[in-house]
């Protein structure tokens, strides 16, 4: 079949990927990378073509006929919490004919796939786990004379019609994963970028898959976490090496929680010497200075931490399960090691004060992190904050658009302790006063170590000023209301 893995087109830059989808705060956008993946398992069997849309920042009308002409046999797109009203009216517009499977992936479809795939008909399927082979099977059993899968059994990983029921595929619980090299050669790797890149070009990567946590504001724990076969994580790095890629974004939820395997990972990268630089996600519960100085000789530059809150009540009841002076002695050990720190940070949580807001603001500065993300508190689908949210009214259980990065967003939820528009006013004036610190914009300056580079951060800067400081229109404010 010739497949399509189709990035919708946005009014906005939105990132959809690994079940977290926002608005990107500044002049960056990373690769859908669950359809990077996808490139890989369907190009086995399959004729593939990638169109990402949004990066190429194509109108509705130019993207309809792009997919017109590649005139696919299947669909494979990427959508989120974030957008995925635009996305479905996107697809709707393209009149597929029920001969087409359309397979979509996501955290809004993981959330609520069976209600959606009752909404729209021409939604044949949802893929829950993007690292699965799910849809490569499904393809193989597609009948497109009556528009279902014939397969035996039910599909692993896959929410899917069959004999005019839903079925939902049980993940195997697998412990050890492995998929086929992606087809980066299909993306136009310059259109990318990442604010904490030090190179033009960078791939993403995984070691492991899903969250053994269980933080009540993220979706990403529902997932059994799993472990991705070395041999297979290396082949991949090798390809990438080959094709001149020398950077990397390590997406892995909370890399270094399976100590054993992290180590092992990190030994074989410094054996191997393919001179990478990279990025990852972790937390400072699972960081120590062993683990770190490891990390640093095998090539990491920058490690993102989710720090939340200042507020050990907030941080107890969101179940983040860490400390603020761990937090303290994690980035000390980081900056010794000239290791990179992002940190996140979300205003907001339930039980948020003017006092605890304003208490994080310090924080951040206090800790001084090399880049910060302020974020608000929402309520993600298929989170238990979410669940929280709708029994004590803090929203209406309608409410299943939502965006925690965008400067100009309308509050997410009503939490009583502080207004929800104050909390989007706290979150800009942390965004201005961080950012414009004497002693912040000195390292910014000081740490450039190319054109490029001094470009990026000016284009960065001034993006996520400008969001910040406009005022959001009389549309958007009944839209909000809406």
């Amino acid at each position: 079949m010739r497949v399509l893995l189709l990035n919708p087109p946005g009014d906005k830059p939105y990132l959809r990927d690994y079940y977290c989808s926002h608005t990107a705060k500044a002049n960056y956008y990373w690769h859908p990378y669950d359809l990077v993946v996808q490139s890989g398992i369907l190009s086995r069997r399959n004729e593939v073509d990638f169109l990402d849309a949004n990066v190429l920042r194509l109108t509705f009308k130019e993207a309809a006929r792009r997919v017109q002409a590649i005139q696919p046999d299947a669909i494979v797109f990427l959508t989120g919490g974030v957008c995925w009203k635009q996305d479905f009216d996107f697809l709707a517009c393209l009149e597929i004919p029920s001969s087409v499977p359309v397979i979509g992936t996501g955290d809004v479809l993981v959330s609520k796939g069976r209600e959606l795939m009752t909404r729209y008909p021409w939604l044949s399927a949802v893929l829950l786990d993007f690292t699965s082979d799910a849809v490569e099977t499904f393809l193989q059993s597609w009948n497109a004379r009556t528009g279902q899968s014939e397969h035996e059994g039910s599909i692993p990983n896959l929410l899917y019609r069959s004999g005019g029921e839903f079925i939902r595929g049980v993940d195997p619980g697998k412990r050890y994963y492995s998929f086929p090299l992606p087809r980066y050669d299909l993306l136009d790797l310059a259109k990318y970028r990442i604010p904490h890149g030090r190179r033009k070009l960078f791939a993403s990567f995984l070691t492991d898959f899903g969250c053994p946590y269980t933080c009540s504001f993220c979706f990403n724990g529902k997932w059994d976490h799993k472990l991705r076969d070395l041999d297979n994580a290396l082949q991949e790095l090798r390809y990438i090496r080959e094709i001149g890629i020398r950077e990397l974004w390590i997406k892995d939820l909370t890399f270094g929680v399976n100590r054993r395997h992290s180590t092992e990972f990190l030994n074989r990268l410094i054996e191997e010497k393919l001179g990478f630089d990279w990025i990852t996600l972790s937390r400072v519960d699972v960081m120590d200075e062993e683990l770190l100085t490891l990390m640093a000789r095998a090539g990491c530059h920058t490690i993102q931490f989710g720090v939340e809150s200042a507020d050990q009540g907030i941080l107890n009841s969101i179940e983040k399960g860490i400390a603020p002076e761990r937090v303290k002695e994690i980035f000390r050990l980081c900056r010794v090691l000239g290791i990179r720190t992002l940190a996140h940070f979300i205003l907001g949580l339930p039980g948020e004060t003017e006092d605890t807001a304003r208490q994080t603001i310090e924080f951040a500065k206090e800790l001084d992190p090399d880049f910060v993300s302020f974020n608000v508190a929402a309520p993600r689908m298929g989170t238990d904050m979410r669940a929280e949210a709708i029994r004590k009214g803090w929203v209406d259980k309608d409410v299943d658009s939502v965006d925690n990065s965008s400067a100009n967003a309308f509050p997410q939820m009503e939490i009583g302790s502080i207004p929800g528009r104050r909390v989007i006013e706290l979150r800009n004036q942390a965004i201005r006063e961080f950012h414009t610190r004497p002693r912040y914009l000195w390292r910014k300056l000081t740490d450039i170590r190319s054109p490029r580079e001094a470009w990026r951060a000016a284009q960065n800067g001034y993006y996520l000023l400008k969001t910040t400081l406009r005022q959001p229109s009389l549309e958007e404010i009944l839209d909000g209301e809406a």
